[in-house]
C-alpha cells in the first residue's frame, strides 16, 4: 500500500518533468520517481511513454529516451486541442448583432430566423461581450436576481431586550401599559392619553 500523497488533477509543471529526466539519466525506476514527487506511479509512467523521443547517437544507431522540453511541448499543443473551438464566425457575429439592432431577442432569432446557435450561447456572447454589444441593446434585458439579506452576525438591536425589562411590567398592575400593549396587539396607531 502507498504510503505518500498523490494529489489527483494535478498536471506536471516544466520542472517536474527536467527532475524525472535527470532521474532518469541516474538511473532510478519510475516507483521512486513518484515517490520522490508525491505522484502515482502510473502518472510518471505515463509522462516517461508520452514524452519519448528518439535521438541519434551516432550514424546510424539511435536510441530513445526522456526529453523534458519535448514532453512540454507535446503537453501545450495537447491543452490547445483540448478545447473546443468558439463557433462564433464573422458572418454569426454580424448576422446575431443586426437581429439584435432590429430587437430581435435570440430566442426569436433562433426559432424564426434560423440561426443554428443554442439560445443560450447567443445570451452567453452578449454578455461576456463576445458580439460587442450590452444587455441595454436588447429588447428584454434580463433582471438581474435580487441579493438576499443576511443578517448580520454582529447585529444588536436598539434599547432592552424584552428579557430584561423590570418585573412590574409583567405583572401588568400598571392599565396605561395594558392599552399600550392591546393596541400594539391589534394594529391600532392612536395616541394613547
Amino acid at each position: 500500500m502507498q504510503n505518500y500523497y498523490t494529489p489527483k488533477s494535478k498536471h506536471l509543471t516544466l520542472t517536474e518533468r527536467r527532475m524525472i529526466e535527470r532521474w532518469l539519466q541516474e538511473g532510478l525506476s519510475n516507483r521512486e520517481i513518484a515517490r520522490r514527487l508525491a505522484k502515482a506511479p502510473q502518472t510518471i509512467h505515463n509522462e516517461v511513454k508520452r514524452g519519448q523521443v528518439r535521438q541519434q547517437v551516432r550514424k546510424g544507431k539511435f536510441e530513445v529516451i526522456y526529453s523534458a522540453d519535448f514532453a512540454q511541448k507535446a503537453y501545450q499543443n495537447n491543452r490547445k486541442r483540448s478545447v473546443k473551438q468558439v463557433s462564433l464566425t464573422k458572418g454569426l457575429k454580424e448576422k446575431i448583432t443586426h437581429y439584435i439592432e432590429q430587437k430581435y431577442s435570440p430566442e426569436m432569432m433562433v426559432k424564426s430566423k434560423g440561426i443554428p446557435i443554442p439560445i443560450s450561447t447567443i445570451y452567453y456572447w452578449i454578455h461576456h461581450g463576445h458580439l460587442g454589444l450590452t444587455k441595454a441593446d436588447m429588447l428584454y434585458p434580463r433582471q438581474e436576481k435580487a441579493k438576499k439579506k443576511h443578517a448580520s452576525p454582529n447585529f444588536k438591536p436598539a434599547g432592552k431586550s424584552i428579557e430584561e425589562r423590570p418585573e412590574s411590567i409583567n405583572k401588568r398592575e400598571n392599565i396605561g401599559i395594558l392599552k399600550l400593549i392591546r393596541l400594539f396587539k391589534h394594529g391600532q396607531k392612536t395616541s394613547v392619553c
